[in-house]
C-alpha cells in the first residue's frame, strides 16, 4: 500500500531527474520513502535515488513495487500548477495508481515491475572530488554544444576544468580552488564523457543545487546531488568515453 501527499514542484523535479535516462521505472516503496535505481537503455548511466518520507506533505507506505510509465505522470503535471499538492494511491496487485489534482482524478494503469531493469548499484570511487554550482557547469556545457559531442572533466590541485574540442573550435571552462565550495584532487586526474548524456543530468537538477562530482582517470563519473529541498538524495553514473591514442 501506498499513499502520499506531494507538492506539485517535489514531484516535477523528482520526474524531471528519472526522465533523463528512462521512460519506465520501478518505485521502491518502503516506510521510509521512495528508492530508485535505473540505468538506460544503453547501459552508459545510473541513477540511484531516494526521497525521503519527510519530502511528503504525507505519507503511508508499506514494502511494495510499483512499476510506472513517467509520462503519464508528466501529463498529469501538465494539468497542475504550481503550489498544488497531488494526492497519489495505490492499494498493490495489478491496481492503478489513483493520481488527484484540484477536482481531477486520474486512474492510472502500472506497468509489471518485475518487467523492468533492477540494475546492481556498483561501488564507484574516484580518486578525485569537486563542489560546483549546477549554473556555472551549464554555463559550460552551453558553450560545449555548438563545439562537440563529448565532453572532458579534470581536476587538479588547483583548479577544476571542463573542456570540450572540435575539429577546429575549443572551449575551456576553469575554476580556480579558491572560487569553489570544494576541491580535493591530490595530482591531476581526467575522463571523457558523453556531452548529451552530462548535459541532460545536469540540467535535470535544480539550478540553485550545488553538486558534487568525483573524477578518476578513464573512470566513471559519479555526480551526487540533493533533490526535494534537500529530503533526498540522488546520484548518477556516467561511463567514461576511452580516449584513442
Amino acid at each position: 500500500m501506498f499513499k502520499a501527499k506531494v507538492k506539485m514542484e517535489v514531484l516535477r523535479e523528482v520526474v524531471e531527474v528519472i526522465s533523463t535516462l528512462v521512460s519506465e521505472v520501478k518505485l521502491s516503496v518502503s516506510k521510509d520513502g521512495v528508492d530508485v535505481k535505473a540505468v538506460d537503455p544503453s547501459h552508459v548511466a545510473m541513477l540511484v535515488l531516494h526521497v525521503n518520507r519527510g519530502a511528503f506533505e504525507e505519507f503511508t507506505g508499506e514494502a511494495t513495487d510499483i512499476g510506472l510509465d513517467i509520462e503519464k505522470i508528466k501529463e498529469v503535471l501538465r494539468l497542475s500548477k504550481p503550489g498544488d499538492v497531488l494526492d497519489l494511491q495505490y492499494d498493490g496487485g495489478k491496481s492503478k495508481l489513483v493520481v488527484t489534482v484540484g477536482k481531477l482524478t486520474r486512474h492510472m494503469g502500472v506497468v509489471d515491475p518485475a518487467g523492468i531493469t533492477d540494475p546492481k548499484v556498483p561501488n564507484v570511487n574516484p580518486p578525485g572530488t569537486v563542489k560546483v554550482n549546477t549554473e556555472e557547469l551549464r554555463q559550460g556545457i552551453r558553450g560545449s554544444e555548438s563545439v562537440s559531442d563529448h565532453v572532458t572533466l579534470e581536476l587538479t590541485p588547483e583548479h577544476f576544468i571542463m573542456h570540450s574540442e572540435g575539429e577546429t573550435d575549443r572551449v575551456d571552462l576553469k575554476i580556480p580552488k579558491d572560487a569553489l565550495p570544494e576541491l580535493s584532487a591530490k595530482e591531476t586526474v581526467k575522463s571523457m564523457y558523453p556531452l548529451d548524456f552530462f548535459s541532460n543530468m545536469v540540467k535535470s537538477i535544480s539550478t540553485d543545487e550545488v553538486v558534487t562530482l568525483h573524477v578518476g582517470n578513464e573512470y566513471p563519473l559519479k555526480i551526487e546531488f540533493k533533490i526535494a529541498n534537500g529530503k533526498g538524495d540522488g546520484s548518477f553514473l556516467l561511463a567514461p568515453r576511452v580516449e584513442e591514442d
